[in-house]
């Protein structure tokens, strides 16, 4: 069966495995698998077996579904493509494939419990307990190797020499690790693509045979997920699979401590483990990786030479960087979160004024998915037409007749947006917006009226700029009723649009109105009828209705 591989923005991850023909994906709890991820929307996406493939489907969700980096509404999945769903990642991986996938050629060796904790052992504070200036300050100490006798006098200069460059390179080492892990914070995206980079950075100012990242599982603590390993070189990865011990993990984990052991082969501490023996690890130090004060994994570092053993200096240095290292996923998140903010805005800047956009990403999750969601709303319809636009574009070039409708829908557009409608279409030589949709408001009608004037002033104006040639003259209809509004179509194809009879009135109208006027319907004067001057048309029958409708025409 396959599995999905699922990272959260936290970096929190856990897995599920595919058992039935079709699951769902989402943020409500009756999904499959339910995202903690407020950008995604209740029912998100929905992934289908059939004939032997597995095909993930976009429920017309609000923010969409990215597969491999683009948006999608029905795609086939294939090994190691990776879903995006709001802050969430999701790769989608085949059983026979996954172990060396995921598990990057790492076992945890579950041992026995019956160690004697006299291991030498720091207390490991979370990076709100953490001073920032005493990071620094440790992070540019000189090694102190422990151990070794005080020189004598005779070599007191060299080896103050010695220990002055020694001391120096390595600051300048960890100065140069501490600039490189904040600059690729901006510049790479991927989470664990960030993890796997600031553990080479490690192995710059740390000599160590091997390392490697745990995270902790989202669902059980006690899953625990390699995500990144890293080998000095080639000739320890060939020895095979990396046997880590559970126990000195185990431990770091559930006693939040730092810990250290010189020579892992005749610690009687760490009662020899098993997985000790297997790896002849030789000296061995694990630091906790926090989150604000929760820890989500671990990063071990391991040697295998008799004559390479951690101090505590490698220690402290190591556990300052895993501190370094919660900013670091801290800001990680938030720079994801800006950037799908930012993604978000740029798909609603087509269609929402600046003001409903900023109502729409402030609200909760649950505005958000009710805003998308079908549903019963009062709206005010407004339709503008180009008149003889077939005539206009006989004698026009077609690259003239683009520039000339750009011109004319981009300044339009605008004016929507000032008073806070919704551009619905773009229909041929006309538009279609909406006030009341996807928020209702009390003097929607008033703004659409409004709009329409301001629409008809400023054509005014284009069209005294503009060669007599191409002149026109717009229609405006407008009318204000009860419509459904939310994502409409097909799960290959969504829209946010409105229908109901109301709007078919308003497009109704729009096709009856003469040269420049601005027609509404019964509803729309009965809210505005006092806050403009409005001349009563009469009764008029219309196509696709069967009885007349009262027609009003806004005069200013």
């Amino acid at each position: 069966m396959p599995i999905i591989h699922i990272v959260n923005k936290d970096g929190t991850i856990y897995n599920y495995q595919i058992q039935k023909d079709e699951i769902t994906i989402g943020r409500g709890k009756e999904s499959d698998i339910v995202l903690n991820d407020s950008t995604a929307s209740r029912n998100h996406a929905r992934i289908i077996k059939s004939n032997n493939n597995y095909n993930i489907i976009d429920l017309g969700s609000f923010n969409g579904t990215r597969l491999n980096d683009k948006s999608i509404n029905n795609a086939i999945l294939h090994h190691d493509d990776v879903i995006r769903i709001g802050f969430t990642k999701l790769v989608f991986l085949t059983k026979e494939k996954y172990q060396s996938s995921v598990k990057e050629s790492i076992i945890l060796i579950p041992e026995t419990e019956n160690e004697k904790d006299d291991q030498r052992i720091v207390q490991s504070k979370s990076i709100a307990q953490t001073d920032h200036q005493e990071s620094s300050q440790l992070l540019l100490r000189g090694p102190r190797k422990l151990g070794i006798s005080a020189p004598s006098a005779e070599d007191i200069h060299r080896i103050s020499t010695e220990k002055d460059l020694t001391n120096l390179e390595r600051s300048n080492k960890v100065l140069f690790v501490l600039y490189e892990i904040s600059r690729q914070l901006n510049s790479i995206g991927d989470f664990n693509e960030l993890l796997s980079k600031i553990m080479d950075l490690i192995f710059m100012i740390i000599d160590a045979d091997y390392g490697f990242l745990i995270l902790m599982g989202e669902k059980d603590k006690n899953d625990l997920i390699p995500v990144v390993v890293k080998y000095k070189d080639e000739k320890t990865r060939d020895k095979g699979e990396l046997r880590a011990s559970r126990t000195i993990v185990n431990k770091v984990i559930h006693d939040k401590v730092s810990l250290l052991t010189s020579n892992a082969m005749t610690d009687s501490r760490l009662d020899a483990g098993q997985s000790l023996f297997m790896q002849q690890i030789r000296s061995a130090m694990c630091v906790p990786l926090w989150k604000k004060d929760t820890i989500i994994g671990v990063i071990q570092l391991g040697s295998m030479r008799p004559d390479n053993h951690f101090d505590q200096d490698d220690l402290e240095l190591l556990q300052t960087i895993s501190s370094q290292m919660a900013m670091i996923i801290e800001q990680a998140s938030l720079n994801e979160q800006i950037r799908e903010e930012e993604s978000i805005r740029s798909r609603l800047e087509r269609f929402h004024s600046p003001q409903v956009i900023e109502m729409i990403l402030k609200g909760s999750p649950e505005t958000k998915d009710n805003i998308m969601e079908p549903k019963d709303l009062i709206a005010t319809i407004l339709f503008a037409d180009i008149i003889g636009f077939t005539q206009l574009s006989e004698r026009m070039p077609p690259r003239d007749i683009n520039m000339l409708l750009n011109q004319f829908f981009s300044r339009m557009t605008d004016i929507i947006f000032e008073y806070e409608g919704t551009l619905d279409k773009y229909i041929g030589d006309s538009l279609m917006a909406v006030f009341g949709a996807p928020m209702e408001k009390k003097d929607d009608a008033k703004r659409a009226i409004m709009a329409a004037l301001k629409m008809r002033q400023e054509l005014s104006v284009i069209m005294d700029k503009m060669d007599a040639k191409k002149r026109f003259n717009i229609r405006i209809g407008i009318n204000t009723g009860r419509v459904v509004a939310g994502n409409i179509g097909s799960p290959r194809r969504m829209d946010y649009t409105v229908i109901g009879d109301s709007v078919n009135i308003a497009s109704r109208l729009e096709s009856i109105a003469e040269t420049n006027q601005i027609l509404i319907g019964e509803e729309t004067y009965r809210h505005i009828k006092q806050k403009f001057k409005i001349n009563k048309i009469g009764p008029k029958l219309v196509k696709g209705k069967t009885e007349e409708i009262m027609v009003y025409e806004v005069l200013g």
